[in-house]
Formats: structure tokens, C-alpha cells, sequence
């Protein structure tokens, strides 16, 4: 069916609730940029087409073209498809945005993908990845580890490992700092970070976090203690691999007599595998290196530190940069950009608000004469 201006399809009172969640916006908010109730808005919403002179004012602030309100919408995404961490620590508001964002940015990939020779995310069926217990979850990571050829060796990247495997990884900005990070089972799996967060070990982390989820609960609805203890395990597990792990303690013994650590030993291994010093702690108490009181200890004199969110030695490990979604855009085109953001109804300005790492193609300069 064919609406009365323009030859546009029929308006899609969905699209504008999506553009008002990635907005982060209000129905009293987008009521008063319009000057009208907020539940004129809810009505609008529900499928009550705007009146001609209301687009323009909402394109603007919501930094979308008209057509976008017009456009099919991409499967919607649903929380199934998606790993938050704890339930408590956030909104249904926050949820709904981050997961609209995340729609946005699906949907752009959907666009770029087509154009370039992306390699599959897959997880092969003779990795069991189901987890019943910790010793579950180190084969899984075990698994990942020999079909990806990474050894029991440090991973240098965490980003090229997962990027390479097939997943886009992105930062957003703006979600709230209740948000590491979150993923998305998708066609084309998707990890976002918060730039609000910039430890580099926080960053290796989340990302091994993510990948656990990716692996390990697709088609769950994740957040609650068990899946979130299952994904940090893989993390830990993921980023120091047992024997790897096992043979680094053993040169680099963390126990200093019966109850105290050796730090400098501890200062060690953190530039080794390059994350924490609670996660190095974390994983020598699961392997039965250490025992839980020398864990504690370790614990209490960490945050007597104050290294609670950035810890000694930080600002020595580089923070890792995603490339994949970079390099698609910057592949293509200023005219291929335009016609990708065309048919999606957005603008520049709301991808250079949501995505402020990525460079976006410019238009190039014509030579007066």
C-alpha cells in the first residue's frame, strides 16, 4: 500500500520507536519537539502517520531522513539474541536502547557485508558446547583454542582472534557505564563495547566474555548468575589455558611461603597474558595453584591499591583496536555510502554520535575552473 506523497511505502509506526530507543529519548521528550502529549507520540508509534509539517522537526532531532520512518525494518532484535550482563544492574530504558543501537548497526552491516568476503563464525559439532561444570567449559575452550591453531600460548590480539573467526566487533557510545560490553547471536555475530571503558585488560576480557556467550548460549537469554559465571570461566579460561597457565606459574611461582604472594612474580603475568591481577588470582585459585585465603589476601590488597577499576602497570599494555567494520567502510566509496545510507534513512550525524571511532567516507573535493 502506497501513502499519498512522495511514492513511499506506508509509514511504519515501528521505526519511529526504534529512532526514538537508539535517540534515547522519551515519548514526553519527542512530544515536545513536536509540541504535542506523549500520547499523541504513543500513537504515532502504534502506526498513526505524522502529519507532513511533524516529519521534519522529528528528522532533525532524531537524525534520520524521512525515508527511514518509510523503510523496511530488518528482523527486529530480540533479547534472546542478545548477552547483557546482570539484570540488576540495568533499565528496561537502558536495554531497549542498547538494543536498538544494536539493530542500527546490524543492519548497516547487513548492508556492507554483501560486498566483501567475510569469513564464517562457526563452532564446529565436535566441540560440545553445552557446559555442565568448569571442567565443560575447559574443554569447550580447549576446543576453540585448536580450531582457531592458537596454541596454549598467550593471545597477543583478542580482537584479531575474534574478528578473524567472523564476528564484528564495535564500540558505542553513550550506553550507560552499567554496560561492559554485550553481544548479539545473529547471521553475523556482533560484540559491542562501551568507550566508556578503557582498561585494556577490561577490554581482552569482555571481548573472551562475549565469545563465551556466543558460544555457549545462543538462543538463551542470558544475565542471570549461572550463565554469567559460565562466560567469565571461559574467559578466564579462553585468555590462560591450563597447561599454558600452569607452566607460566611454575616459572614464575605467584606463592611466597605459606600465606603471601610474590607481586613482582604476579607484575609478571600480567604482562604475559595481559589481563588483571584479579583474573590472574581468579584462575590460579580454580586450578588448585593457590588457595582461596591467598586469593582473599590478594583481592584485599588489590583494592587497598585502589586498582579497583585501573590497575599498576595498565597504561604498559596497548589497548586493542577493532578493524573489520573500518576497513569495510573505508573500502568503499563515497557514492556507495550514500546509496547504503539512503535506503536506511540515516544520516551521518546519528552513525558519527553512535560510532565515534569509525571514519566515514567524505565526499571528495571537485576541482573549480
Amino acid at each position: 500500500m502506497m501513502n499519498d506523497f512522495d511514492g513511499l511505502p506506508e509509514y511504519r509506526g515501528d521505526k519511529l520507536r526504534l529512532a526514538r530507543l537508539i535517540k534515547g529519548c522519551s515519548l514526553d521528550e519527542i512530544g515536545s519537539v513536536l509540541n504535542v502529549t506523549r500520547q499523541n507520540i504513543h500513537k504515532m508509534e502504534a502506526g498513526q502517520e505524522p502529519k507532513e509539517i511533524q516529519i521534519a522537526p522529528l528528522c532533525s532531532f532524531l537524525g534520520v531522513h524521512k525515508k527511514f520512518f518509510y523503510a523496511e525494518r530488518n528482523t527486529p532484535v530480540v533479547e534472546e539474541q542478545c548477552h547483557f550482563r546482570s539484570l540488576r544492574s540495568r533499565t528496561k530504558t537502558l536495554t531497549n536502547m542498547i538494543m536498538a543501537r544494536a539493530e542500527l548497526i546490524d543492519a548497516l552491516i547487513k548492508e556492507l557485508e554483501p560486498l566483501f568476503d567475510l569469513p564464517n563464525f562457526e563452532v564446529p559439532q565436535s566441540i560440545n558446547s553445552t557446559p555442565n561444570c568448569t571442567d565443560d567449559i575447559e574443554r569447550i575452550a580447549e576446543g576453540i583454542r585448536r580450531y582457531w591453531d592458537l596454541g596454549v600460548s598467550p593471545i597477543a590480539d583478542i580482537t584479531v582472534v575474534v574478528e578473524n573467526a567472523g564476528i564484528i566487533v564495535t564500540e558505542v557510545e553513550g550506553a550507560d557505564e552499567k554496560v561492559d560490553a554485550f553481544s548479539m547471536s545473529r547471521q553475523r555475530p556482533i560484540i559491542i563495547r562501551n568507550t566508556a571503558k578503557r582498561s585494556p585488560c577490561r577490554y581482552r576480557f569482555d571481548l573472551a566474555h562475549e565469545l563465551g556467550h556466543l558460544i555457549m548460549h545462543d538462543g538463551l537469554i542470558t544475565g542471570c548468575k549461572t550463565t554469567e559465571k559460565q562466560a567469565n570461566y571461559f574467559a578466564s579460561a579462553f585468555l590462560m589455558p591450563r597447561s599454558g597457565f600452569s607452566n607460566a606459574i611454575e616459572r614464575f611461582p605467584i606463592v611466597r611461603g605459606i600465606k603471601s604472594l610474590n607481586w613482582t612474580n604476579i607484575y609478571k603475568l600480567k604482562m604475559y597474558f595481559k589481563v588483571s591481577f584479579k583474573a590472574i588470582l581468579y584462575r590460579a585459585k580454580s586450578l588448585g595453584l593457590i588457595e582461596e585465603e591467598q586469593m582473599r589476601s590478594g583481592y584485599i590488597y588489590i583494592n587497598k591499591k585502589g586498582w579497583a577499576k585501573e590497575e599498576y602497570l595498565d597504561n604498559q599494555i596497548p589497548i586493542e583496536t577493532p578493524d573489520t567494520l573500518q576497513s569495510m567502510i573505508t573500502a568503499i566509496n563515497n557514492k556507495q555510502w550514500n546509496q547504503i545510507t539512503s535506503k536506511l534513512g540515516l544520516t551521518d550525524q546519528l552513525l558519527k554520535e553512535l560510532l565515534p571511532s569509525i571514519r566515514f567516507p567524505r565526499p571528495h573535493l571537485a576541482i573549480v575552473k
